[in-house]
């Protein structure tokens, strides 16, 4: 192993979760190398919505601005209103304190992995990891090249290739399909669906243990649809056809929907193994009932990267400093929010929407609240500012 393959800190997966990680690491003066098999730009089926929460892990980790990404094209639009409807027709629509803001998510990645370049990170696409020795802390990849780091920072989506061989392994949680959702995604528009609102909307209805959705662009929208693979696999598309028709969007001329896998529960308790760490998707971090990701991805990222740092003369440590630090800071919060989850779908015919609109009507500022993440989900709690 030449000197220039080896690395205090090798990141597999070039997202949001990965170019953080990197860019963090690379500002501490840590010597990183970041993989992705596939080049940037590259496509990313995503909903796009970035929560209060986000946008604070953001500013915190970046030291940006909503301005500063507006300047560059990274935040493409926002939204005040929402909409919350029923395949029957019901709905109720409200104001938010806060606004969502909406990204491509192609270009939002691509953005932050030249950050992590600019810090530092040296970047390799077309290189994917093909095995890994965790004793030996080497990886090697498709082109044949071997790799070794201190640590393994692993950001490689929800059907993740390094957590499946560590669950095959038996060093992990088995259950990684248990938990999974599909996504249906498609653009339009505004001549293909003229009808449609300029503010995000929200469609209980068309797909058990699942939802809907329609989110706004400069130029056209975003529909897509998810649902729990164990409880609506077999009704996605019945149900995405559905949807498309309720919103008076024809669906003769529009291209083929896109489908992607997200996690919807199987969040792990344990985040790795020796010297690996798992982030983002790839550890199951997303919202078990509204399916956000992004803020989780750049959250468990800037978690990682403080364990990395703390335990830099020891690496040994980093799995279980990462650990107390998700338990501490996201694992609570799922743990709730996929309680929740529970109690919603698990209610008969159109109750799920009755139980959220009831919500809405009655505490919306709350709601909100706990949406962008300045509540918990555990009981409506204000969130209390961690300052480490």
């Amino acid at each position: 192993m030449t000197h220039e393959n080896r690395f205090d800190a090798i990141v597999i997966g070039a997202g949001p979760a990965g170019s953080t990680a990197a860019y963090l690491l690379a500002k501490r003066g840590f010597k990183v190398l970041l993989l992705d098999k596939k080049p940037f730009p590259r496509d990313k089926l995503c909903g796009g919505l970035l929560t209060w929460k986000t946008v604070k892990v953001l500013e915190s980790i970046f030291q940006t601005s909503t301005d500063f990404l507006k300047s560059n094209q990274i935040i493409l639009n926002q939204s005040l209103n929402y909409e919350v409807s029923h395949a029957n027709g019901a709905s109720i629509r409200g104001r938010l304190e806060h606004p969502f803001y909406f990204v491509d998510r192609s270009a939002y990645d691509f953005f932050w992995l030249k950050m992590a370049r600019q810090a530092g990170a040296v970047f390799r696409s077309g290189e994917k990891v093909t095995s890994l020795d965790p004793g030996n802390n080497q990886i090697v990849t498709s082109k044949g090249n071997q790799f070794s780091g201190s640590l393994v920072l692993v950001a490689d989506g929800a059907l993740s290739r390094i957590r499946r061989w560590l669950s095959a392994k038996g060093f992990i949680n088995p259950k990684i399909h248990s938990g999974l959702a599909t996504a249906l995604e498609v653009f339009v528009t505004h001549q293909q669906a003229p009808s449609l609102p300029d503010y995000p909307t929200i469609h209980f209805g068309h797909i058990p243990w699942g939802y809907a959705w329609c989110f706004p662009r400069e130029d056209l929208w975003l529909l897509g649809i998810c649902g729990l693979n164990i409880k609506a696999g077999q009704l996605l598309k019945k149900g995405f056809k559905q949807f498309l028709k309720k919103i008076s969007v024809p669906i003769e001329h529009l291209s083929t929907a896109k489908s992607c896998a997200l996690p919807y529960g199987n969040f792990l308790n344990q985040p790795g193994y020796k010297n690996i760490l798992l982030l983002g998707d790839a550890c199951g971090l997303a919202d078990p009932l509204l399916g956000e990701g992004i803020y989780y991805a750049h959250k468990s990222a800037q978690l990682a990267a403080m364990a990395a740092v703390q335990s830099f003369s020891n690496p040994n440590k980093a799995l279980n400093l990462y650990k107390q630090y998700i338990d501490d800071n996201i694992l609570t919060e799922l743990r709730y929010i996929r309680a929740g989850r529970q109690i919603i779908f698990s209610l008969p015919g159109a109750w799920p929407f009755r139980a959220v609109s009831s919500l809405l009507r009655t505490i919306p500022q709350i709601c909100e609240e706990t949406i962008q993440g300045q509540r918990s989900f555990r009981w409506f709690r204000p969130v209390v500012k961690d300052n480490r």
